[in-house]
Protein backbone atom coordinates (compact mmCIF):
# COMPACT_ATOMS: atom_id res chain seq x y z
CA UNK A 1 0.00 0.00 0.00
CA UNK A 2 2.76 2.50 0.81
CA UNK A 3 4.87 1.95 -2.03
CA UNK A 4 1.84 2.27 -4.51
CA UNK A 5 1.21 5.64 -2.69
CA UNK A 6 4.88 6.80 -2.80
CA UNK A 7 4.89 5.60 -7.06
CA UNK A 8 1.79 7.90 -7.31
CA UNK A 9 3.11 10.88 -5.24
CA UNK A 10 6.73 10.72 -6.97
CA UNK A 11 4.43 10.40 -10.35
CA UNK A 12 2.86 13.60 -10.01
CA UNK A 13 5.75 15.04 -8.37
CA UNK A 14 7.81 14.41 -11.68
CA UNK A 15 4.89 15.70 -14.11
CA UNK A 16 5.11 18.90 -12.08
CA UNK A 17 8.58 19.23 -12.13
CA UNK A 18 8.42 18.40 -15.85
CA UNK A 19 5.86 20.93 -16.43
CA UNK A 20 7.81 23.66 -14.60
CA UNK A 21 11.02 23.06 -16.65
CA UNK A 22 8.84 23.30 -19.83
CA UNK A 23 7.21 26.40 -18.19
CA UNK A 24 10.89 28.14 -17.89
CA UNK A 25 11.93 27.37 -21.10
CA UNK A 26 8.90 28.86 -23.00
CA UNK A 27 7.34 25.51 -23.77
CA UNK A 28 4.26 25.32 -22.17
CA UNK A 29 0.94 25.34 -24.37
CA UNK A 30 0.08 28.48 -25.73
CA UNK A 31 -4.04 29.51 -25.36
CA UNK A 32 -4.67 30.03 -28.90
CA UNK A 33 -3.86 27.60 -31.82
CA UNK A 34 -3.10 28.98 -35.71
CA UNK A 35 -3.92 27.22 -38.71
CA UNK A 36 -0.54 25.40 -38.48
CA UNK A 37 -1.20 24.32 -34.99
CA UNK A 38 -4.22 23.20 -35.78
CA UNK A 39 -2.94 21.09 -38.81
CA UNK A 40 -0.14 19.13 -36.93
CA UNK A 41 -3.03 18.71 -34.24
CA UNK A 42 -4.64 16.27 -36.68
CA UNK A 43 -1.46 14.73 -38.54
CA UNK A 44 -0.78 17.18 -40.93
CA UNK A 45 -3.99 17.74 -42.81
CA UNK A 46 -4.44 20.38 -45.17
CA UNK A 47 -5.09 24.18 -44.59
CA UNK A 48 -8.21 24.42 -46.07
CA UNK A 49 -9.39 21.45 -43.96
CA UNK A 50 -7.72 22.98 -40.72
CA UNK A 51 -9.93 26.18 -41.79
CA UNK A 52 -13.00 24.09 -41.66
CA UNK A 53 -12.29 22.85 -38.29
CA UNK A 54 -11.75 26.06 -37.21
CA UNK A 55 -14.94 27.26 -38.74
CA UNK A 56 -16.83 24.65 -37.26
CA UNK A 57 -15.69 25.35 -33.80
CA UNK A 58 -16.04 29.19 -33.86
CA UNK A 59 -19.92 28.20 -34.93
CA UNK A 60 -20.09 25.67 -32.33
CA UNK A 61 -19.04 28.11 -29.59
CA UNK A 62 -20.98 31.26 -30.46
CA UNK A 63 -19.07 33.43 -33.13
CA UNK A 64 -15.21 32.41 -30.59
CA UNK A 65 -13.61 35.19 -28.16
CA UNK A 66 -10.64 35.80 -30.56
CA UNK A 67 -12.85 37.60 -33.77
CA UNK A 68 -9.78 36.72 -35.76
CA UNK A 69 -10.37 34.13 -38.78
CA UNK A 70 -6.80 32.83 -38.41
CA UNK A 71 -6.77 31.68 -34.76
CA UNK A 72 -9.00 30.12 -31.96
CA UNK A 73 -8.63 29.46 -28.33
CA UNK A 74 -7.57 26.19 -27.47
CA UNK A 75 -10.31 25.52 -24.82
CA UNK A 76 -12.88 26.14 -27.39
CA UNK A 77 -11.56 23.56 -29.65
CA UNK A 78 -10.92 21.04 -26.87
CA UNK A 79 -14.34 21.53 -25.96
CA UNK A 80 -15.11 21.29 -29.87
CA UNK A 81 -13.76 17.78 -29.47
CA UNK A 82 -15.49 17.27 -26.47
CA UNK A 83 -18.95 17.25 -28.08
CA UNK A 84 -18.08 15.84 -31.52
CA UNK A 85 -19.02 12.45 -32.28
CA UNK A 86 -16.16 9.63 -31.66
CA UNK A 87 -16.81 8.67 -35.15
CA UNK A 88 -15.68 11.96 -36.77
CA UNK A 89 -12.84 12.70 -34.08
CA UNK A 90 -11.27 9.30 -36.07
CA UNK A 91 -12.32 10.45 -39.19
CA UNK A 92 -10.20 13.79 -38.82
CA UNK A 93 -6.86 11.89 -38.04
CA UNK A 94 -7.09 12.55 -34.52
CA UNK A 95 -3.46 11.92 -33.18
CA UNK A 96 -3.56 13.67 -29.94
CA UNK A 97 -2.77 10.74 -28.04
CA UNK A 98 0.39 9.39 -30.10
CA UNK A 99 2.40 12.16 -28.55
Amino acid sequence: MTSAVNEQYMSAYMKGYMEGIKAERGEAEKPYLTVEDVCERYGGIGKPKAYDIMNAVRHHCNGGKLNHDGMILRAELEYWESTVEKQYIERLGDNRNKK
